[in-house]
This record gives structure tokens, sequence and C-alpha cells, in this order.
């Protein structure tokens, strides 16, 4: 409870503010308040012990002595400015002793001069402290708002500081680490990633700190439900807005797990033959244009197959082209049986092969040759409970220095062609 106490017409006249202060008065040993000047009104406080005041200042009785009264006046130091009063000047000593005891200003009270002034710094420090504590409540507001805008996007979004801490998360990336934001603030990468994973984006967030600027760049994650997926993270520095310097990162993730898939569904597309997921012609090209600038810078051999099936058209007209389909299947097998890498083979076109032999001369390929040929009559096709033999013809030629791969094609086209006059079942080199 509070009593109010009035200044009198003959105090100090001396106005230090437009609208009457209100002051708080507590004295354990139940002395008399001080007079206060002009446009201050006092307010005895005598909850016991001083745990609560209702003031933002309050004139604390410390005697003659300065000695702190036995009362837990720390309690209230977050709201009120504590003002010690003595009754007469106390030595330096003593008031340093009251300022380290928790005050925060010291005065003697019946000079009425010093009471004012420590009245008008207590207000000068109120004013500022109200200045900063709008300024807080504003940047809290900002804050607040900022952390609602980003909880509503979609896309995992997080904030490090420059040790590459956690500061702060979006609802988005509390679901994907699978962990609340109070326990992602704080933690590092290797706290809530696989350290393979974490000692990645490490790396990569240690140079962005250092370099400044933007970061993308697409990496694996693990989900809290453990399913590893691929995002791409947008990184940008953020900077103290005194110095300048570097204080952290923001960062976004950008699940792209769907689109890669796609990519590689098309780039599949694009390469193979959609019946037996064989190369296609275009990828043979582009893959035998490639072995064959490797082979000249260590003048390496390379040679092509050209493979025909015999009397292909018999398996169709005999069982049906659904028998067809699964011998030109069977045939593929064979085919990633006998060639290993760097070996690779396409399909060029109905029942005809191409296949691309590294680093072998005429005769190594001759041999190769050889053996498809060996594995295709030895090992039937079964179907629908049905042994189905199958014959191959094939043509070898070895890339000439300057010639295009598409020559040495035409040239085992060409042997391929004598195979088939010769009585098919066989190989001929160009």
């Amino acid at each position: 409870m509070a009593e109010r106490m009035h200044a009198t017409d003959t105090q100090n006249t001396s106005v230090p503010s437009e609208k009457a202060v209100d002051v708080g008065y507590y004295s354990p040993a139940k002395r008399p308040p001080p007079s206060l000047p002009a446009g201050y009104v006092l307010h005895q406080v005598t909850v016991q012990p001083l745990s609560s005041c209702p003031f933002q200042v309050c004139l604390l009785d410390v005697g003659a002595t300065g000695e702190l009264p036995t009362c837990d006046f720390h309690r209230i130091r977050d709201t009120t400015l504590i003002i010690a009063c003595s009754s007469g000047e106390l030595a330096a000593k003593t008031q340093l002793t009251l300022l380290d005891g928790g005050v925060d200003d010291v005065v003697d009270a019946d000079d009425a001069d010093l009471l004012l002034l420590a009245l008008k710094r207590a207000e000068l420090v109120i004013s500022r402290q109200g200045g900063l504590f709008r300024k807080c409540r504003d940047l809290a507001i900002e804050r607040d708002n900022l952390q609602s805008a980003i909880d509503n996007l979609p896309s995992p979004i997080f904030f490090k500081n420059r040790a590459g801490i956690y500061s702060g998360c979006n609802k988005a990336f509390e679901a994907f680490i699978g962990l609340p934001a109070s326990k992602v603030n704080g933690a590092s990468v290797y706290d809530v990633a696989p350290a393979e994973l974490a000692k990645v984006y490490e790396a990569a967030d240690e140079e962005l700190m250092q370099q400044g600027g933007v970061q993308i760049y697409e990496a694996d994650v693990c989900y809290a439900d453990g399913e590893r997926r691929t995002v791409t993270f947008h990184k940008a520095v953020t900077r103290d807005r005194v110095s300048g310097e570097v204080n952290g990162l923001a960062g976004s993730m950008l699940d792209i797990t769907e689109r890669k898939r796609l990519e590689e569904q098309l780039k599949w597309a694009a390469e193979r033959d959609a019946l037996t997921e064989a190369y296609n012609r275009r990828r043979f090209f582009e893959l035998a244009a490639a072995a064959k600038e490797r082979a000249q810078k260590t003048s390496a051999s390379l040679s092509i197959l050209v493979l025909d099936v015999d009397h292909f058209k018999l398996i169709n007209d005999r069982y049906g082209h659904a028998c067809g389909d699964a011998a030109l299947n069977h045939l593929v097998g064979l085919l990633k049986r006998e060639l290993q890498e760097p070996h690779i083979f396409a399909r060029a076109g109905g029942e005809e092969f191409y296949c691309l032999l590294e680093g072998c001369d005429l005769n190594e390929a001759f041999e190769i040759a050889e053996r498809i040929r060996k594995a295709v009559e030895t090992v039937p096709h079964l179907h629908d409970q049905q042994l189905i033999s199958m014959r191959v013809s094939i043509g070898a030629a070895t890339v000439r220095d300057g010639e295009k791969i598409s020559q040495t094609i035409a040239r085992a086209d060409e042997a391929l062609y004598s195979a088939k006059q010769a009585g098919r079942n066989r190989v001929c080199v160009a």
C-alpha cells in the first residue's frame, strides 16, 4: 500500500517535467520522507519486505550510515529505478558500496538541489529506458511478423550465426529436421544431420561466410523419417548493420527430388531404346565420338561390330511379334553378359545392333564377335515353355586414322553383308 504526499509551496520550484512524477519512498526504520521538489509526488511504500513497487522511481532510506536495509529490493530492479537516500552526505567509499549493492544512485536527501538532480537523472534514465523498451517492442513485433511470414512458407528456411550455429528456422524446417525450433536453435549441423552430410554443409557455409554474397548448390539431405532426398540450397550472408561484418547466413531449401527423378527418366528415355532399354542409335554415336577422342589421345585401337539377327522375320511370323520382342530382349541380355565396360552396344534399329569395343584391334574384335555369336547359338530363347533358337551374323571393322565413325560402321556393315552372303551365323571382318 502507498500513502500520497504532495510537495509544498516552500520547496524548490524547479519543474523537471510538464507532468508530475510519482515517486515511491521506502524506509525500514519508518523515518519521515524527504521533501521533494515541485513537480514530484511522493508515495509511501509500506510493503514488507520491499518485493513490489508500482512506481518507476523509488527512494530507499539508508539513514546516516549508508547501510542497505535487509529488504528484497532486487526483485523490483527490472521495473523500478532505486535511489538510495541518506541523512547527510556519505563518504565516497560508502556510496560506491551502495552502488555495488544494487542501487542506481545515491543522494543526500537533505540537499534539495542534489535530490532534484538525482530525480532528474532518474527521469532521463527512465525516458531512455522507455525509448529502448519501445525499440525492443517494435523489434519484437517485427521479429514475430517475420517469423509468422516465414512459418507460412512451404520451403524450409533457417538462420545461422557466424560460428555456423542455428539461430532460427520456420515450421517447414522443423518438419524437415523432425525437431522443434527450441531444439534447433543453438545446435550445429552435426547435431541435426548425419556426419557425412554435415561435413558438406559446414564446408559450404564457411566458404560462403568468407567470400560473402549468395550461394546456390545441390546436395543430399536426410529427412526426419530417414529418407534421403535432393535439395537446392539457396544461402546468403547476413551482415551487422553497423560494422558491415558478416555475422551469419540465411538459407532456404527447395526439394528437387521429384524433378531430378523426372530429369533422369527423360535422360533415360532420350538415350535408351524403349523396347530393350539398350542405348539407342543417337546415344551410340555420342559415346563413340567420345571414345574416338580418347583413343586418338592414347593411340589405342577402337573397333565396331554390326550385328544382325538371322531370319528374324521368321520368328515374328511363326511365334508372333511379342515373341520377337522378347527374343530381342534375350539377345540384349547376352550382349550385356559378353560386353563388359568399357565396351558398349546399342540397338541401331529393328534387329540390328552396334557394338563399340574400346582398346580392341581387329583380331580382338573378331574374338569378341565369335564369343557373342556362339553365346547366341548355344543359349536359346525360352518363350511360353518353348525353346526358340537364334543365330546372328556379325561384321567387324577397326576405326582408321582420319575415318569417321559412320564410315567405320559402313565398312562393318559391308562385312556383315558378306557374312549373310556366306551362309549367315558367322563373323566377317572388313
